[in-house]
């Protein structure tokens, strides 16, 4: 990992599935795993549940982050729902990095660019044989950082990941969720060992 480089992530969703918690979420495992600066910044509109939303993390190792807008060109590009490719300003804004889904369905790799690396887990899936509810929907935050702590990211030192640790996901999970982190966490560690490589 270049340690000068500030990571900049999008997460896709939709309202109700967590997306907004997990880049603040993700912000706070990150600051205890070392980063010197985080931010998280959602984009709410008129959400209401099932409506497309956006949440964007800024991490940094050692440099403090001075640019609080939205992310345009993502490092790392997390799609909660993979009904969300298909809508403008998804699959089409991905210019380069690193895509994690949240799938069990064949992924078309024509919609992204050459030099993307696209990961896959099925996350929905896991959280509904854990029963990691709320509201009878499907929580996929915390499932998809322990995801996000094994995927791998291109940089010009070569293939990095984040260097996050799923402890420290169990430990913040712990913290946010009570009783219910560690069913949180055992699911981010199933949706971490069932990680599929496309590309």
């Amino acid at each position: 990992m270049t340690n000068e480089k500030i990571y900049e992530i999008t997460c896709h969703g939709r309202g109700g599935q967590g997306a907004i918690t997990g880049a603040l979420l993700l912000c706070e495992v990150a600051y205890a795993d070392g980063y010197k600066d985080v931010l998280s910044i959602p984009k709410i509109g008129a959400e209401r549940r099932g409506a497309p939303i956006k949440a964007f993390s800024k991490i940094s190792r050692i440099r403090e982050i001075k640019n609080f807008a939205a992310v345009d060109d993502a490092d790392i590009t997390i799609i909660y729902d993979s009904s969300l490719l298909a809508l403008p300003g998804v699959a089409d804004a991905i210019k380069h990095g690193t895509v994690l889904i949240n799938t069990n369905s064949e992924v078309d790799l024509s919609q992204f660019p050459e030099n993307t690396k696209i990961y896959t887990s099925p996350v929905t899936d896991i959280a509904l044989e854990m029963n990691l509810l709320a509201s009878g929907y499907p929580i996929l935050n915390v499932p998809l950082l322990g995801a996000l702590s094994k995927i791998k990211y291109k940089d010009e030192s070569g293939e990095n990941t984040l260097g996050l640790n799923l402890e420290t996901i169990r430990e913040i999970a712990t913290k946010k969720f009570g009783s219910k982190g560690e069913a949180n966490y055992k699911a981010a560690v199933e949706a971490a060992k069932r990680i599929v490589e496309l590309r």
